[in-house]
């Protein structure tokens, strides 16, 4: 978290710096009077300024954070039991899973060298829209994990879960048609059999997976979080949370990083 508040206090400062920049530029070009075009002038310097603001409240927060004992890379999923889902400033999209105490487990980000990479600065096209794209998983050091691929062809969505030298682990489909209201999809094994069916509890996302013996698989929960007060997590409001069953292996635990990644609004 230190390093996600200390990315997060740059692009702050970029922004509202670039923000009254404009202002000033604006002011002597184009600027007739406040009654005329004022208005512009005035709603972006206050932006300007709250960015100024947050800058200087997120160096604050990553400044007062202790260092803490580095996390081991994380190379496969058998021993972590639960993740925070934590979105890095960044121009292409990049996410953090974090342990309780804000330390990075590993990491997802576009694929080096994937045709579309630079097309995911703008927002739209982060999740296939258009053309398909991928994500690699990987420890924090760069050592990949897994592969996501994304694809929209209009009438779905299809996400495949794929090893580092390519063969499937598994799908997860999600008709559009049956998840404007409430995410819903059915996560499937590489061979086509039928995985889990996953569904939203509500609108803001809140998951339970159940496998066939009503155990308790996974679940997400967006808004409740039980370490809200720990100094990690005190300088920020929206948290994801991630919970794994005990009994799930390590690919089942990657598919539903895939699909909660998915999920992600991308707003934390």
């Amino acid at each position: 978290m230190k390093e996600i508040y200390r990315k997060s206090s740059i692009f702050a400062f970029i922004g509202g710096t670039g923000m009254i920049l404009f202002c000033i530029l604006y002011y002597f070009i184009w600027y007739e009077g406040f009654s005329v075009n004022g208005n512009i002038l005035f709603e972006i310097g206050i932006s300007g300024l709250a960015a100024i603001g947050a800058g200087v409240y997120f160096k604050y927060a990553y400044e007062k954070m202790v260092d803490l004992e580095v996390v081991e890379n994380v190379r496969d999923m058998e021993t972590i039991g639960e993740l925070i889902l934590k979105r890095v400033p960044s121009l292409l999209p990049k996410l953090y899973h974090v342990d309780r105490n804000g330390q990075p487990l590993f990491q997802i980000h576009p694929t080096t060298g994937w045709i579309s990479r630079w097309l995911l600065c703008f927002r739209p096209f982060e999740k296939g829209i258009l053309f398909p794209v991928e994500y690699d998983i990987s420890s924090m050091d760069g050592r990949p994990m897994a592969t996501i691929h994304i694809k929209n062809n209009v009438k779905q969505f299809t996400l495949t879960l794929k090893k580092p030298d390519g063969t499937d682990i598994g799908r997860y489909i999600q008709q559009l048609s049956k998840s404007a209201m409430k995410n819903r999809g059915t996560l499937y094994h590489a061979d086509g059999t039928v995985w889990r069916k996953i569904k939203a509890k509500n609108m803001a996302g809140d998951i339970d997976v159940i496998d066939e013996e009503g155990n308790r698989t996974a679940f997400y929960r967006y808004g409740l979080f039980p370490y809200a007060t720990l100094p990690a997590f005190q300088s920020t409001s929206h948290h994801e949370h991630v919970r794994f069953g005990a009994q799930i292996s390590s690919e089942e635990k990657l598919a539903y990083v895939m699909i909660f990644f998915f999920w992600l609004d991308g707003e934390g």
